[in-house]
C-alpha cells in the first residue's frame, strides 16, 4: 500500500513537470557598425610593370631600386652594337643618294637649257623658212633635234624621280633603324619610383619580359579585402581607419573612394594559389587623409570601416 502511494505520488510529480512550460529566450540581432579587412599600401593608380620593347643583353643599369626617375630616363640599357652600325650605315645611304639626287637634277637643269637652245634654233630656222632664207628640211631636221631632246628629258625627270622616291626610302631606313638604336635604351614611361630591378649587367632580357616595376609619383591608398558577408554593407564616403598588424592605435584615416561591383576570389598577402577556398571578398580602396606614421608600399594593414 505504501509502495502504491510513492508511486503515485512521483507520476504527478512528473506529469505536474511536463506541464511546465520553459522559459524561451530571445536573442536579439546586433546592429553592425564597424566592418574589418585586410589591406595593403599601394601607389594611387596602381604599380607598373615595365614590359621591354625589344630582346637584348643588358650592357648597364645607370638607376638603382629606390631612385627616382622621370618621364623618359633611361632604367636598363641594352647593347646597342649592331643598331649603332645599321643607323650609322643609314645615314650614309642617305648622304649617297642625296647626291644622286642632286646629279640628277643637274641633268635635268642641262636639258632644259639644251631643249630652251633647240627651240630658238627651230624658231629662228621657221622666220628664215617663211622668208625662204633656208630649206624645209633644215627645219624638219631642227624640229626632229627638239623632240628628241623631249623624250630625252622626260627619260631624265622619270630618273630624277625614282632618285627621290630612293631617298625618301632612305630616311624611312634611317628613321627604322634609330628607332631601333632608340628602343635599347628601356626608358621610365612615367614620373616615379623604380621599386624592381629583374636583369643584372650581362643578362640577356626578352622581348616582353618584365625588366622593372615602378611606383608613379602620386599619393598612397590602400587597396583592401572584406569579407563576403558584410561585402553589401560598404559604401563610397565611409570613414576608415588603418592600423599597423598588432597596434592598437590608427597610422592614418581616410574614406572609402571606390568599391568593386562583385566579388573576388582572395588574393591579397595569398600564400598558396591552390589553397581551398570558398569565402569571397569584396574589392575597396581606401583613401589616406591623415597619416600619423610612416607606411611603405606594400605595407600589410588593417582597416576598420564605419558603415553606420
Amino acid at each position: 500500500m505504501k509502495r502504491g502511494v510513492i508511486f503515485l505520488s512521483v507520476v504527478v510529480a512528473l506529469y505536474g513537470c511536463s506541464n511546465q512550460k520553459a522559459p524561451v529566450s530571445e536573442t536579439e540581432s546586433i546592429p553592425v557598425t564597424q566592418v574589418t579587412g585586410i589591406g595593403k599600401i599601394i601607389p594611387e593608380g596602381g604599380i607598373t610593370g615595365l614590359a621591354s620593347p625589344v630582346s637584348g643583353i643588358v650592357a648597364s643599369i645607370p638607376v638603382n631600386e629606390g631612385s627616382k626617375v622621370k618621364k623618359g630616363d633611361g632604367i636598363v640599357l641594352l647593347d646597342n652594337t649592331d643598331q649603332l652600325l645599321a643607323a650609322r650605315e643609314a645615314d650614309n645611304k642617305i648622304s649617297i643618294q642625296q647626291k644622286a639626287v642632286e646629279s640628277q637634277q643637274w641633268l635635268v637643269e642641262q636639258k632644259k637649257t639644251d631643249i630652251a637652245e633647240k627651240l630658238r634654233k627651230l624658231s629662228d630656222a621657221q622666220e628664215l623658212f617663211e622668208s625662204n632664207a633656208t630649206s624645209g628640211e633644215n627645219v624638219r631636221n631642227l624640229q626632229n633635234d627638239v623632240d628628241m631632246a623631249n623624250l630625252e628629258m622626260k627619260k631624265l625627270e622619270s630618273d630624277l624621280a625614282s632618285q627621290q622616291s630612293q631617298l625618301k626610302e632612305a630616311f624611312i631606313q634611317r628613321e627604322i633603324k634609330r628607332n631601333n638604336l632608340e628602343q635599347t635604351i628601356l626608358r621610365s614611361p612615367i614620373d616615379g619610383v623604380v621599386l624592381d630591378i629583374l636583369p643584372k649587367t650581362g643578362e640577356a632580357v626578352s622581348q616582353y619580359q618584365t625588366y622593372a616595376s615602378i611606383a608613379p609619383e602620386t599619393g598612397l591608398i590602400v587597396n583592401a579585402e572584406f569579407d563576403e558577408l558584410f561585402a553589401s554593407k560598404l559604401a563610397s564616403g565611409q570613414s576608415c581607419k588603418v592600423y599597423l598588424p598588432g597596434d592598437s592605435i590608427a597610422v592614418a584615416e581616410g574614406n572609402v573612394i571606390r568599391v568593386s561591383d562583385d566579388l573576388k576570389k582572395k588574393s591579397l598577402f595569398s600564400e598558396n594559389g591552390e589553397e581551398m577556398e570558398d569565402r569571397r571578398v569584396r574589392e575597396a580602396e581606401i583613401s589616406l587623409d591623415t597619416v600619423s606614421g610612416e607606411l611603405l608600399i606594400n605595407t600589410k594593414v588593417e582597416c576598420i570601416v564605419q558603415v553606420k
